[in-house]
């Protein structure tokens, strides 16, 4: 198949939890989406709602040895033993959560072969049950993400993950955002999530939105309020092209 037909399947975060929760304790599965759209938090909820602790590695900030261990002398041999994040003294299963995956550099990519295949650090196995899961932005998203080798992507089930308004919302209610930012969102569902500015300016995703009226909630406990206030909050947050209809939003329900 020509990369012009090439199709690319994508999924619901809630979908992505069901198939991790489905899949996650044989194989490994890889989480890719723009940045704010809540793959770590969905991550973890579904190794929460499946009673196990979830332990996470930020690729980013590790180096190989970190995952394969270091050596120690027991007798004439030398043995690697690996980090506790990834091999704890308890055989309780867990989640190995490997956050910002794409963006390792090569010699970690690697380091994660055989974990990420046989679930084995070195000579050392993984508790039975364990899940090993990971996540990272895409190479669009100009998020310092680096080639995927083609090794690492054949020893995971990747899936993209699409953002689900509804979905969203429903989230939304439950973790107490406020009801001017949902509201908003209903009848602006595009603004949910913009394209990424080619500028370091703020942009619209389900994570900027969250933080926005967590700011609001801020701001109303110091009471806070007034145009200047607000506008200064929303224009730190989100795209350009939804600070003002946003604005405007909040004067007609009488915010500001």
């Amino acid at each position: 198949m020509s990369e012009e037909t090439r199709l690319e399947e994508t999924v619901t975060l809630g979908h992505a939890k069901q198939l991790i929760q489905c899949l996650a304790h044989q194989e490994s599965v890889l989480l890719l989406s723009p940045p704010g759209i809540g793959k770590s938090e969905t991550i973890k909820a579904a190794a929460n709602e499946a009673g196990l602790t979830c332990r996470s590695l930020l690729g980013t900030q590790i180096a190989p040895e970190d995952v394969s261990g270091v050596p120690r002398i027991i007798g004439e041999r030398s043995q690697f033993c690996p980090p506790r994040v990834l091999l704890p003294e308890s055989q309780e299963p867990f989640c190995l959560f490997l956050d910002e995956l794409p963006a390792c550099a090569p010699d970690i990519q690697k380091a994660f072969y055989s974990l990420l295949l046989e679930r084995r650090i070195g000579e050392h196995r993984l508790p039975p049950g364990t899940w090993v899961v990971a996540a990272g932005n895409r190479a669009e998203d100009r998020a310092m993400v680096r080639t995927i080798s083609s090794a690492l992507v054949n020893r995971v089930l990747m899936l993209h993950v699409r953002v689900d308004v509804e979905e969203w919302l429903n989230w939304a209610v439950r973790n107490g955002i406020r009801r001017e930012v949902t509201t908003f969102i209903e009848k602006n569902p595009d603004s949910l999530l913009r394209s990424i500015p080619r500028e370091p300016l703020p942009f619209s995703t389900p994570r900027a939105w969250a933080l926005l009226s967590r700011a609001m909630d801020l701001a109303d406990g110091a009471s806070l309020r007034g145009t200047r206030i607000i506008t200064t909050l929303v224009a730190g947050r989100i795209s350009p092209e939804d600070v003002a209809p946003f604005c405007q939003w909040l004067m007609a329900l009488g915010y500001v």
